[in-house]
């Protein structure tokens, strides 16, 4: 005797439901933890700062070097608390065009601030709003991205 599928080539409604909770599954447990945007927002924030307050003086290319260290380490927890990464060429034009935007507006802004010798306490202000959106628009992007991988 033949089941459904053999005769009429559909799968059932409850092979579809099973493959999407499955999907549902692995998307939950690879689920970039909340730290790790505040953390991208606090990175943000600090390449802003080095960038409008240290461009040109002895420290900048150490600070650099320790964002960027800072960035690299909190990649490779991201990896080990979900023990899997999306690869780069995995993400879709439009999260690298608003990722881009979100790392790039405010450090832009800052070198902007930093080279029409605008008071310190502006840069400030940029850094800290670009830290911000940097950190709740990853958030927002990557739980759109998310929920864009859950359903087929």
């Amino acid at each position: 005797m033949l089941s459904n599928m053999e005769t009429d080539g559909n799968p059932s409604a409850g092979d579809l439901g099973a493959i999407a909770e499955a999907r549902a599954a692995i998307v939950h447990r690879i689920r970039t933890p909340r730290w790790y945007f505040w953390l991208v927002g606090a990175l943000v924030a600090l390449l802003s700062l080095i960038v409008g307050l240290g461009t040109g003086t002895w420290w900048f290319l150490p600070a650099m070097i320790g964002v960027l260290a800072a960035e690299v380490a909190v990649i490779g927890a991201h990896r080990r608390v979900t023990g899997t990464s999306v690869p780069g060429r995995a993400w879709p034009a439009w999260l690298w065009a608003w990722a881009a935007v979100l790392a790039a507006l405010p450090i832009l802004a800052a070198a902007t601030l930093h080279f029409s010798e605008r008071p310190s306490w502006t840069v400030l202000l940029v850094a800290l709003a670009g830290g911000v959106a940097a950190g709740l628009g990853s958030a927002f992007l990557n739980r759109r991205w998310e929920a864009s991988r859950v359903s087929p």
